[in-house]
């Protein structure tokens, strides 16, 4: 990211204090390892409670980067601008850099009984169909669409191709990426002798405060009533929340993930990759789920599981550890059917008892 600006005002930006020369040209943002003498690298914390590890000591000490933006003086020989929160300066830098532009393209349509805040931007080509309501400072990107009766709170991001379908809400400061669906009809069926009969869905999706949902992700709406992502839900890619689902505030939610229907997933959770979710289950707060489990049944608040079925963490690392010394085990035994074949052969009874 460009940013080409003084140390002077790139302080003042983040309000931050700095030892540099003031006039010192700071040229972009890039990674730690990548920055060079006219860069700016950041530390950021990854969180107490984050199963990913923040920047480690070593690389920090490494970066060749002219400025580094940390919450403390690093000490270590490193030219640091001070902050007290680099996320939060990155925030303030970006609003620097990028700021936002309002006003409705020329090609978006915009039904007439649509209500339309202050300052809200609508892109090329984006709709917003009727009895919509879009609250202040919005942004509806190209081709995004704001179904009859939905409701956009104040400072949503749509990104391009974004869909919020018919009486769905997204609320304040919510961030919807390219491609995602909120409000697809839920995949339900009667099935019988002619062939499945589709079942009308007739609820809708809320989305809560400060919710992200990455780009290709589908929510389907509820049967009747609503499926409910709570404030600070993230989603990453391509995530999949079936008809009826709740997912409790300020769970994570990895690419790839598909929760069945009726699921009721709590607070603060922190599911993998490729996780499978059945329907029905419910989870408990704080709990975090291995990449690539398949939960079939209940957890507690604070369980840590693994595996399809998923079981708890250190158990499922146990039987991997067996699994992988598994033919270590095995080996002697053959040895010992090779052994018994060859001296038994006439009555053969080792070889039966060894599947010979």
């Amino acid at each position: 990211m460009q940013l080409n600006l003084s140390l002077e005002e790139l302080a003042r930006v983040v309000e931050g204090t700095s030892s540099l020369d003031p006039s010192f040209l700071v040229e972009r943002i890039a990674p730690l390892e990548k920055a060079g003498p006219n860069d700016l690298a950041i530390v950021i914390d990854a969180g107490d409670k984050s199963v990913f590890d923040g920047p480690s000591a070593e690389k920090i000490a490494a970066s060749r980067a002219g400025v580094i933006l940390t919450p403390k003086d690093l000490h270590n020989g490193k030219a640091c601008l001070v902050v007290a929160n680099p996320l939060q300066a990155l925030h303030k830098l970006m609003a620097h850099t990028r700021p936002p532009s309002t006003g409705v393209h020329a090609t978006a349509f915009v039904h007439e009984s649509a209500q339309l805040a202050a300052d809200v931007t609508v892109g090329p080509l984006a709709v917003i169909e009727d009895g919509a309501v879009v609250g202040a400072g919005a942004s509806i990107a190209a081709r995004a669409v704001v179904g009859k009766d939905a409701i956009i709170g104040a400072g949503v991001v749509l990104h391009p191709g974004a869909s919020i379908l018919e009486r769905c809400e997204v609320g304040d400061g919510s961030i919807i990426h390219s491609g995602a669906v909120i409000g697809s009809d839920g995949f339900g069926f009667s099935v019988t002798n002619q062939g499945m009969q589709k079942i009308p869905h007739l609820g809708n999706v809320v989305l809560g405060r400060n919710v992200e949902v990455g780009a290709g992700c589908c929510i389907d709406r509820a049967l009747f009533e609503a499926t409910t992502l709570a404030d600070g839900v993230k989603l990453d890619n391509l995530v999949h929340i079936a008809h009826n689902v709740s997912v409790g505030p300020h769970t994570a939610i990895l690419a790839l993930t598909g929760i069945a229907g009726s699921a009721v997933i709590g607070a603060g959770c922190q599911i993998g990759g490729q996780v499978a979710i059945k329907d029905h289950v419910v989870i408990g707060n704080n709990v975090k789920i291995i990449a690539k489990s398949g939960v079939m049944k209940d957890l507690s608040d604070g369980e840590t599981v693994a595996g399809a079925p998923s079981m708890p963490f250190n158990q499922w690392k146990r039987l991997m550890v067996f699994f992988l010394k598994f033919e270590d085990f095995v080996r002697p035994l053959q040895a010992l059917k090779k052994f018994y074949e060859k001296n038994d052969g006439k009555s053969g009874m080792f070889s039966r008892f060894f599947g010979g």
